[in-house]
């Protein structure tokens, strides 16, 4: 599958003609934490679209078959996310993480330095305004 051709998981299981009565029944209340929880059993499943061994998971909830267990295999995870919306450039990054950095320090009442280092210009320092 195209990294490009983004879909949406229910459309991923319809164009694969998932059965949702074959997957593991999930908790209505599935949150991240379940999700990493799952992901951390020494369990490994098989891709609900192709039978790989699975990379993430995820609950959908299908009409007359409730909330399900779907687990996906890196493309299948890759096809299923939106495109990037972060920062296009180094220096949207470089914003990004003094911000964050900014809030940590107010929160701790601490001052936080941010120290980069960038291919293109080495180490780069907190702007000074």
């Amino acid at each position: 599958m195209d990294h490009t051709d983004h879909i949406t998981v229910d459309e991923l299981l319809a164009r694969h003609t998932v059965n949702p009565s074959r997957l593991e029944p999930a908790s209505s209340e599935a949150s991240g934490r379940d999700v990493r929880a799952r992901l951390r059993e020494p369990v490994v499943r098989p891709c609900t679209v192709c039978g790989e061994d699975y990379r993430t998971s995820t609950v959908v909830t299908f009409h007359g078959g409730g909330p399900r267990w779907v687990d996906l295999w890196r493309e299948h995870t890759l096809a299923t996310m939106g495109p990037w919306r972060g920062p296009a450039t180094v220096q949207g990054v470089l914003a990004d993480l003094r911000e964050v950095a900014a809030e940590l320090a107010a929160e701790s009442g601490r001052p936080t330095r941010v120290r980069t280092w960038t291919d293109e210009e080495g180490w780069r320092d907190e702007r000074h305004a």
